[in-house]
């Protein structure tokens, strides 16, 4: 706990004691599940007339959401199993619109397993920083340029988070008078108002890290690990665990290395050495006379 929030904590222990048995039951969970399970289980333990108390608590939360690393392995074997799904519905697409950019690859993958040769896109504008769950109204940014009278069509995202980029792409595609129209995406979550005709499975609200938004998903959240005001040093193994913690998920060391190198030179983050050795990173103060290198400034060449 940081020293606002147990200096809160203090000033309203009187008021909100006795607290002993959340206090006893949230402890296993700390043991078990570690700090953020803690705090979440110690909060919503509470009394309701004590909720007063999450004030102190959501601070800590914020930063953390649930994410889902979706390797290209994995891919493959989701793309067998959605052209499976498509298959067994004895409907057979004569081409397939992708929404630009998360529906590319899966569309692809589709045409591979379908054997299907006509592929085209439509780009709609629906994205926000990494773990964002309230986006902006989705809108046409390309539209479709093909012919697709008279023709099966099978629009393809990556996922069913909103139903706003199916809603926008489908009015797109039926201005060029299909025959019929399906959907289809990996997954849907819970939260989605629209359910495409196909999809692999449905799962609860979490952000999903896709093979072809790694780089960009993991890098934003490894740069919200580092704050900006402060100097704090973090190792390799201090950022994955708080990968780890904050969003239960792991990279591979060699991945998240090549992030913290990207980051370093895109100016988000700084190394640290001492001795000629990379020890750890910060954020990227930018010092007037060069960068800090083991608490020294080295002077830019």
């Amino acid at each position: 706990m940081d020293g606002p929030g147990f200096i809160g904590y203090l000033i309203l222990e009187p008021v909100f004691f006795p607290l002993s048995a959340c206090v006893f039951f949230s402890f296993f969970s700390l043991v078990l599940f570690g700090s953020d399970f803690f705090l979440l289980e110690f909060a919503f333990s509470l009394p309701l007339n004590r909720r007063a108390a999450l004030l102190f608590l959501i601070p800590m939360l914020k930063s953390s959401f649930p994410c889902e690393l979706v390797s290209w392995d994995d891919m493959y074997e989701y793309g067998r199993i959605l052209s499976g799904k498509i298959r067994e519905d004895h409907w057979r697409p004569d081409a397939v619109v992708a929404i630009a950019r998360g529906g590319y690859v899966p569309a692809r993958a589709l045409c591979d397993f379908l054997m299907i040769d006509r592929l085209y896109s439509v780009q709609v504008h629906h994205w926000g920083n990494t773990g964002q769950k309230s986006l902006p109204k989705a809108k046409l940014w390309h539209a479709l340029s093909a012919d697709l009278k008279g023709k099966n069509v099978l629009v393809v995202d990556d996922l069913g988070d909103t139903g706003q980029s199916f809603d926008v792409a489908l009015g797109e595609v039926r201005k060029h008078k299909p025959k019929s129209v399906k959907t289809a995406s990996l997954f849907v979550l819970e939260n989605c108002k629209f359910t495409p005709d196909y999809f692999v499975s449905r799962k609860p609200w979490k952000w999903m890290v896709f093979p072809w938004n790694f780089a960009e998903d993991v890098s934003n959240l490894v740069a919200g690990i580092f704050d900006a005001k402060s100097e704090d040093k973090k190792s390799l193994d201090m950022v994955a665990e708080e990968l780890k913690s904050k969003h239960g998920f792991s990279v591979p060391k060699e991945k998240l290395q090549h992030v913290m190198t990207d980051l370093v030179l895109r100016g988000v983050l700084q190394p640290y050495w001492v001795s000629g050795h990379l020890l750890r990173w910060m954020s990227a103060q930018k010092p007037k006379g060069g960068f800090l290198r083991g608490g020294s400034k080295i002077s830019k060449r």
